[in-house]
């Protein structure tokens, strides 16, 4: 071996293998101490060949060495330790011939990285959280239907080929579901996780039985190479380039790429650092979701080169010097975010018309502390979608092998008055209701709406609501929509569009429900039959909310304009009063939930003019303020008048 190759000592760090102007760096870890090392593939040893650490070479269970001047760039290796094979856990390239779901008994080998990217001009859109909405995919089901309608189905360039109807609904942000390298290949004979369990255990390496049954892990939410893309979520080989190209065209569009991350309880947090440091550096990433137990959030977020990336915990740890104060750093950039699990369990209740959730649901539907992002949602990938939310009382995940005793049995559900498919015209027109009615409330309160990719054309997953081993079309969008998915489509981008033109609905500060501007409104005021006077009761469904768009003021123009969402949840009709406005503005009506000729208007002029709406039951009215139209009548009279007093 020493005539082959000179082998000298090297630095401890950084761990992987790295090509340095004097050779090849190696650095790994090993915990056996005795005959581990590299098993180095190229042209002259196609086979491999192994190469020892030096027993010398070793600080703690980290060995090292340097193959002087070794400069072959096509080289692979893995690492050995005794007769076992791994990867390298710090590796940034891989020789991958495998496809998804194929299963192999030696892994794919590594390479060192020597690759090089043109980013061009890419520059992160850096889009604040108040003006954000999420969209969380998985990359393989996004596009993998047959009714996707793209070439390079389940993959990074199929993401690519969807991005003119991302930019037409209006996200601002994808965040990917586990995208790093994973082995999606899991035995039959171990109990299956869902992705809660792995937040709370350590998933031990598994072996693989000798008939080779095994099922998929289509989630991910396990350990992996953290340092590269998935390789069998890429059309071509190169699933670098392939991830890098995604990234960029995404970002020529004013679109941010975030990521989930699944960390074990045994990783450390430097490790933690150094892996989203390096996709941030790498893939020019712009935001994780970090998901397991105990992870350091308050420390990863303080770092300066994270002070532009979004990080979301699954829980609401804001971030804190040692003092107890916000860092003006932290303020200024307010890259924090937790996942609001309690707005989808809670508005769940209130959509269903569960009794005692007004109050939660005005808190929720404010919730937007100054110091940290709030991200709203009613469906994520772990339990029901949105279609399935109004369709099924229960869930129904028998084809997970498991007799349907996985998953979330609480869902907070309601079938709209059948089980799951039906052609009943009443039950689906519910239905219909039901979901624009989450839709309103994911989207126009305070906070980050994040939408279920498929959510917002009624995509579904026929009951089950923890298909985290279906890799089939349980789980993969189906593009061919119906006129239930063309309807709620347009209605989800108008809310987007809605959303965006009025600044007041995603605030950066907190509503006040104060007239702190003097201008004779509060910021946010709320009502009930009766205006400014809202029932509150524990067996109130309904709700007005008004507001003051003054408040929201984004230009020196002032914004002097209203809106007014009247909110009924009740099974019964529920009569609004609208607040009075300025002499020569009045009340219109720009969306609603239910059709439009259910809903009456009136006036009552003996009360001084106030108008009145009956808005059906679970259906939410919007309403915004116009300049008074004069009707045809009144304005021959004021020109009669006129007339007679010349």
């Amino acid at each position: 071996m020493q005539k082959t190759f000179n082998v000298a000592a090297s630095s401890i760090y950084p761990l992987g293998v790295y090509f340095l102007p004097e050779g090849l760096h190696i650095s790994a870890e090993c915990t056996k101490k005795t005959d581990c090392g590299i098993l180095l593939f190229d042209k002259r040893n196609k086979n491999g060949i192994r190469i020892p650490f030096p027993a010398e070479n070793r600080i703690g269970n980290v060995y090292t060495m340097l193959l002087k001047g070794y400069q072959d760039k096509e080289c692979s290796y893995l690492f050995y330790e005794g007769e076992e094979l791994f990867q390298d856990p710090y590796a940034y390239e891989l020789i991958n011939e495998r496809k998804y779901g194929e299963d192999r008994e030696v892994p794919a080998r590594c390479k060192a990285l020597c690759h090089a990217y043109d980013w061009e001009n890419d520059k992160a859109p850096l889009i604040p959280f108040e003006d954000s909405i999420f969209y969380l995919l998985h990359v393989r089901g996004f596009t993998k239907h047959r009714s996707s309608g793209v070439r390079a189905k389940g993959t990074y360039a199929g993401i690519i080929e969807k991005i003119p109807y991302l930019t037409e609904l209006g996200v601002t942000a994808v965040l990917l579901m586990p995208s790093y390298e994973f082995n999606e290949i899991l035995p039959e004979e171990e109990p299956m996780r869902s992705m809660e369990q792995a937040l709370i255990s350590y998933k031990d390496p598994l072996p693989h039985k000798e008939d080779k049954s095994f099922r998929i892990n289509y989630w991910g939410y396990q350990e992996g190479l953290y340092f590269l893309p998935k390789y069998a979520y890429a059309a071509q080989k190169d699933a670098v380039t392939e991830f890098k190209d995604m990234v960029k065209a995404l970002h020529a569009n004013g679109i941010e790429v975030m990521m989930q991350f699944y960390f074990p309880p045994t990783m450390g947090y430097l490790k933690m650092l150094v892996i989203l440091k390096y996709w941030v550096l790498e893939y020019h990433i712009d935001g994780f979701h970090l998901m397991g137990v105990d992870i350091p959030i308050q420390s990863l977020s303080q770092d300066p080169l994270l002070a532009d990336t979004k990080l979301l915990s699954e829980t609401n740890c804001p971030v804190y010097h040692s003092q107890g104060q916000f860092s003006e750093t932290y303020d200024k950039n307010r890259n924090f975010g937790h996942m609001n699990d309690s707005f989808l369990y809670d508005i769940r209740k209130f959509l269903k018309g569960d009794a005692n959730m007004i109050n939660r649901f005005l808190h929720l539907c404010r919730e937007n502390p100054a110091e940290h992002g709030v991200v709203n949602y009613i469906a994520k990938q772990d339990g029901f979608r949105l279609y399935d939310l109004v369709s099924y009382d229960k869930k129904h995940n028998e084809k997970n092998g498991e007799n349907n005793q996985d998953g979330n049995a609480y869902n907070n559900s309601w079938n709209c008055g059948i089980e799951g498919k039906t052609r009943k015209k009443s039950v689906l027109d519910l239905r219909m209701r039901q979901m624009k009615n989450a839709l309103v409330f994911v989207m126009l309160s305070q906070g980050t709406p994040l939408l279920y990719s498929g959510d917002e054309f009624a995509n579904s997953q026929e009951g089950n609501n923890n298909p985290y081993c279906q890799d089939n079309a349980i789980c993969w969008i189906k593009w061919n929509q119906t006129k239930m998915g063309e309807e709620l489509l347009a209605f989800a981008k108008d809310l987007i569009r809605f959303r965006k033109e009025n600044p007041i609905l995603h605030s950066k500060k907190p509503l006040r429900g104060m007239d702190y501007l003097s201008c004779g409104y509060p910021d946010i005021s709320f009502h009930g039959q009766d205006a400014w006077r809202p029932q509150m009761e524990n067996d109130s469904h309904s709700i007005g909310i008004m507001y003051c768009c003054r408040y929201a003021q984004t230009s020196t123009e002032a914004d002097d304009s209203f809106l007014y969402f009247g909110i009924n949840m009740h099974w019964q009709p529920y009569l609004f009063g609208l607040p009075q406005m300025p002499n020569e503005k009045e009340w219109g009506l720009l969306l609603a939930t239910a059709p439009t000729e259910q809903i009456k208007e009136t006036t009552e002029t003996e009360s001084g003019g106030i108008q009145k709406i009956l808005v059906p039951p679970r259906t939410i009215v919007i309403y915004g303020t116009r300049k008074k139209q004069v009707s045809p009548d009144k304005k021959k009279g004021r020109a009669r008048k006129r007339v007679g007093n010349e």
